[in-house]
């Protein structure tokens, strides 16, 4: 092997000239040429949140997929007034028997019973294909909202709300509105009004992930 630049006889793995200190390593990424055959490979990254989902065709199997539960907020007034109530029957009520006392009986246990009833015969269960909403006690109302139109829903919160994480969906219905309150994480029922197909691929994939773990 001779130097490029002297001529004098080298070592074949020289990386310097000995004789006049000239560079004899190759820079390959300066002259690697690409053959005109060549192809380049184009990774394009798109942006998962604006991916397009679809609801499930409709005469495929109904599947729940989230159960809304109610915040323990809900049993605030049979928490603080049933010791009133004890209190009250035992000194009071029990001494008297007027009929002012049953009165005020039942002016108390209404705020203790009502909303019990109300926290168990509630439901929000959101399937592959609708809202099934659920509200009252004696006559309950009971309404299925299509996913596609889970949009007329609204979740509202107050600054308690905020605090410990509860809020209000509200909405209209045949001309009239509802209020499902205390419900637990809003911001879950927000992501799903947000985008319901997303919601329901993504859990539908959950459920397989689960299935082959198992």
């Amino acid at each position: 092997m001779f130097c490029p630049n002297c001529g004098k006889q080298i070592k074949d793995n020289d990386n310097f000239c000995r004789y006049c200190g000239a560079d004899l390593r190759v820079d390959t990424l300066e002259n690697t040429t690409q053959s005109p055959d060549e192809k380049y490979i184009i990774h394009n990254y798109e942006d998962s949140s604006k991916q397009e989902y679809k609801l499930p065709p409709e005469n495929s199997e109904e599947l729940v997929l989230y159960d809304v539960k109610k915040h323990w907020m809900a049993l605030f007034w049979p928490v603080f007034l049933t010791p009133v109530f004890f209190i009250y029957f035992w000194v009071i009520f029990l001494n008297t028997h007027s009929i002012f006392s049953w009165v005020i009986v039942f002016l108390i246990l209404i705020p203790i019973v009502y909303p019990v009833l109300r926290f168990n015969s509630d439901k929000i269960v959101i399937t592959t294909k609708f809202a099934h909403i659920k509200i009252g006690v004696l006559n309950p109302i009971e309404i299925d909202i299509p996913l596609s139109k889970l949009d007329m829903l609204d979740i509202s919160q107050s600054t308690m709300g905020r605090i410990l994480d509860y809020g209000t969906i509200s909405f209209n219905h045949n001309a009239e509105r509802y209020d499902y309150s205390y419900i637990k994480n809003p911001g879950d029922i927000e992501y799903i009004i947000e985008n319901p197909a997303r919601f329901v691929n993504e859990s539908l994939e959950e459920e397989e992930e689960e299935k082959v773990q198992n």
